[in-house]
């Protein structure tokens, strides 16, 4: 018999996914929420997805008015999980597997594997990128900031970089 493994919804993006891939913030007053590291207290609870852009998104939403302290300790544990890519990045920069830049990655979107975005994106081009790359089912992440990307490849400023080779991309989803 299969183990149940329990759903829940992000408050944020209001995507389904397993509890273990979210993060839980609880009410403690009527217009009060912790981060609940443990997921165990006893206390109404949401969940916000472990991803940079949900987030950011709830730092900004006053209705769950999360202190930096909790912000910034969910997103430690972030930073903890994720792989480092710049350096992975730096080390393929001449290959012709990655391509830059969100015009050059809109043209090439259906020989994508994999996206890596900045952090400080502008909202626009990231909801853009986002919404192509859940159509075509595309594996994103964000991290970094604009410049850490453009450091790789000698540029000011890089938005985005995509990992063409499907190989190559798996590596760094996993």
């Amino acid at each position: 018999m299969d183990k149940h493994i329990p759903e829940r919804t992000c408050v944020v993006c209001r995507e389904k996914k397993d509890k273990s891939e979210l993060f839980r913030i609880a009410q403690v007053s009527e217009n009060k929420y912790v981060f609940d590291k443990e997921q165990k207290m006893q206390a109404r609870g949401l969940y916000v997805c472990k991803t940079h852009e949900c987030i950011q998104r709830i730092s900004k939403n006053r209705k769950y008015n999360l202190s930096m302290d909790d912000l910034m300790a969910m997103l430690s544990l972030l930073k903890k999980k994720s792989k480092d890519y710049l350096n992975i990045l730096r080390a393929m920069k001449n290959s012709e597997h990655l391509t830059f830049g969100i015009n050059m990655v809109m043209d090439e979107i259906e020989h994508i594997h994999f996206i890596i975005i900045a952090e400080d994106i502008s909202e626009k081009n990231d909801k853009k990128l986002i919404a192509r790359a859940k159509e075509l089912g595309i594996a994103y992440v964000h991290y970094g900031n604009k410049h850490e990307l453009g450091e790789i490849f000698n540029k000011d400023e890089v938005n985005v970089i995509a990992v063409k080779n499907k190989r190559i991309a798996r590596g760094l989803i996993d």
